[in-house]
């Protein structure tokens, strides 16, 4: 089995790694701004607010195991299913961004009936966007670069996508629009954005050959299913993802709360602190790939998480009555943040090895999409709690100054309760079974079953399953 692909040139790689744009501009937009969105502009109460952002991811989670079974199917064009998702997630998000008007029900069902349409749409950009990188390459360092890579990009699309609604929502507002309607125009602006990285993204993969390890089957949903979920690493992994997951939904939806109201600051000053978070991935995600592929992804991700707990305490230590410590604050984030994004679906491709040696099926779709499942439910689950907290210490969409419980509150939310996520994020991680050298015997082992030797087994590796 060759993990190389010649096709794959070095500008065709990095089209293919933009495509992060069409993923983080829609992610980073919704997360920092709906809650805020459906609060302060739309008059929604924020436990309502937080039910119908749960309703609304849940409705899309639910899909990704079947988008990635899809795209196991044979004669299934992952490339043109990318182009699609792109297009129709990104003019969903302006649609999802609108004012609209009416009764509570009336309301409810609106957005979470655009929503969504947003995020299926979205689940059928990303799934197959992860899923491929497999079969584009199935060397360790290369998947780490390539990942890496689409982290480093990933800089610049997470400040478009929290920075970028917000200028524009001040651009329209001062010149004639509606301070409604000036949201809605932001998030077409924004959608406009991720249409145009999903082309760059197709056409840079248009012509190249994917490597296939096997013939795709046609197999039941259930089926799959129940196959890949026996695989005893993949429990880890999924616990892995919803603690972190559930920690980063709250501090991303608590970004203007705690501008607005523990630092005393104007909602643009959303640009500086993520300038620190573009600034952080721009330096720290080369460095984390240097250390993966040097030593080992377990490592590179134990180092960022011990400093982004630590920092996460100190701050509330010292107490944030500033922009600077919230600045700080940003930076401590994104060392968590740049090992758990240049990292997590590298992991999936450590199971999508596991699952070729266990069952001899090439299934990268299904595996990438479980996962994705898992953290669209914790990213659910975060919104949902993040409006039950505001609503139990007291937050007050109509006061201009909130109540001492609510300040620390709010302060508490983006650095002790993501602490405590995080710690436990980092456990399990650790007690995850695969790593660099477990995953290069997975593929001498696929590679033995490949060439006819069946029979072939690791007594390492039948640990594992």
């Amino acid at each position: 089995m060759s993990s190389q692909n010649v096709t794959l040139t070095r500008r065709r790689k990095f089209g293919y790694a933009t495509g992060i744009f069409t993923d983080s501009v829609i992610y980073n937009a919704f997360y920092v701004y709906f809650m805020i969105f459906l609060t302060n502009v739309v008059g929604v109460e924020p436990v309502f607010a937080g039910t119908i952002s749960l309703c609304s991811v849940w409705v899309d989670a639910v899909t990704d195991p079947i988008m990635g079974w899809i795209m196991d199917l044979p004669k299934v064009n992952a490339k043109k299913v990318m182009l699609f998702g792109g297009i129709i997630s990104g003019i969903a998000i302006g649609l999802v961004f609108y004012p609209a008007s009416g009764s509570p029900t009336f309301q409810f069902i609106y957005y979470v009936g655009m929503t969504a349409i947003m995020w299926c749409a979205y689940t059928a950009f990303c799934i197959p966007y992860y899923a491929i990188a497999p079969q584009l390459t199935t060397d360790y360092n290369e998947l780490t670069q390539i990942r890496g890579l689409s982290s480093t990009i990933n800089s610049f699309a997470i400040y478009v996508g929290c920075v970028f609604p917000i200028l524009m929502i001040t651009f329209f507002s001062e010149n004639g629009i509606g301070y409604g309607n000036s949201w809605s125009m932001a998030g077409f602006g924004i959608g406009i954005i991720a249409i145009f990285f999903a082309f760059i993204n197709y056409y840079s993969l248009k012509n190249v050959e994917l490597i296939e390890r096997e013939v795709k089957l046609s197999e039941g949903f259930f089926k799959v299913l129940g196959e890949v979920i026996k695989l005893k690493p993949l429990k880890f992994l999924l616990l892995f993802i919803f603690f972190f997951i559930f920690g980063n939904a709250m501090v991303s939806a608590n970004q203007n709360y705690i501008i607005i109201y523990v630092a005393g600051s104007d909602p643009d000053a959303l640009a500086g602190t993520v300038l620190m978070t573009m600034l952080s991935f721009l330096i720290l995600s080369p460095i984390v790939t240097k250390i993966s592929e040097k030593w080992d992804r377990k490592l590179a991700i134990s180092i960022c998480f011990v400093i982004s707990v630590i920092g996460s305490v100190v701050i509330r230590i010292i107490g944030i009555h500033s922009l600077l410590p919230l600045y700080f604050l940003s930076v401590v984030h994104s060392f968590a943040l740049v090992g758990f994004w240049c990292l997590f679906y590298a992991f999936c491709y450590d199971i999508v090895a596991l699952d070729q040696y266990k069952y001899g099926k090439n299934r990268e779709g299904f595996i990438v999409a479980f996962p994705n499942l898992i953290l669209k439910f914790a990213n659910a689950v975060g919104l949902q709690a993040i409006g039950i907290i505001l609503a139990l210490i007291g937050y007050d969409a109509t006061a201009e100054v909130q109540s001492a419980g609510a300040v620390a509150g709010i302060a508490n939310i983006s650095t002790i309760y993501f602490a405590i996520l995080v710690v436990i994020a980092l456990v399990l991680i650790l007690t995850y079974p695969i790593n660099k050298k477990v995953y290069n015997k997975l593929l001498t082992a696929v590679e033995q079953k490949n060439n006819g030797n069946l029979e072939y087994h690791d007594p390492d590796l039948d640990k594992l399953i």
